[in-house]
């Protein structure tokens, strides 16, 4: 179980975009134990398969996924015995609405799905990413977490669609803020 469990959690968990749009991995020990709880468990040897179903959360540091249900694929061993024959996890999807939760960010959507021989993560259907009072809306979210790079797409592109790719950024407030103060002071007048 230990083997999906650390890269599957971090890189969905840990991989949330920036409401700019790139990605920003919250830095984080991957190797902090992880908590699954699920109303319930199946393992299907035969398939390879590990499905956590009802009200499933992940946990890991501060960061949460929450869906109805995460499916494990694992891949089949050569030579392994018809009892223990799955290996490494190959993807880990979440159906239902799924919630990602990290201390700077939230995200949304209807299915997630993570690769890990790419490092791919997707998230699709009625996506919502924020950060802090930024929001981000698109129907399909990419993000390598290897490298942090972010795609934010709309199903139905075009001036006249409701659908479109929407951000909402909030300038940080000069008062609160010490840089620009402190650079206003300095400045030749």
């Amino acid at each position: 179980m230990k083997r999906w469990t650390a890269a599957a959690a971090t890189a969905l968990i840990l991989s949330g975009v920036g409401a700019s749009g790139a990605a920003h991995a919250q830095q984080g020990d991957s190797s902090a134990p992880i908590d699954v709880s699920a109303d319930q468990q199946e393992t299907i040897n035969s398939k390879c398969i590990t499905i956590f179903r009802g009200n499933v959360e992940i946990l890991q540091n501060r960061s949460r996924m929450r869906a109805k249900q995460v499916t494990i694929y694992s891949a089949r061993k050569a030579g392994g015995d018809a009892n223990n024959n799955c290996g490494a996890a190959q993807r880990m999807e979440a159906e239902g609405t799924v919630y990602l939760v990290s201390e700077a960010q939230q995200a949304r959507g209807d299915h997630a799905v993570y690769t890990f021989d790419n490092n791919i993560a997707v998230l699709t259907g009625n996506v919502v990413v924020t950060k802090g009072k930024d929001v981000t809306t698109g129907d399909k979210l990419t993000v390598n977490t290897k490298t942090n790079d972010a795609k934010l797409e709309s199903n139905n592109p075009g001036r006249a669609s409701p659908k479109r790719v929407r951000a909402v950024f909030y300038q940080e407030d000069s008062k609160t803020s010490d840089t620009p103060a402190a650079a206003d002071q300095n400045a030749p007048r």
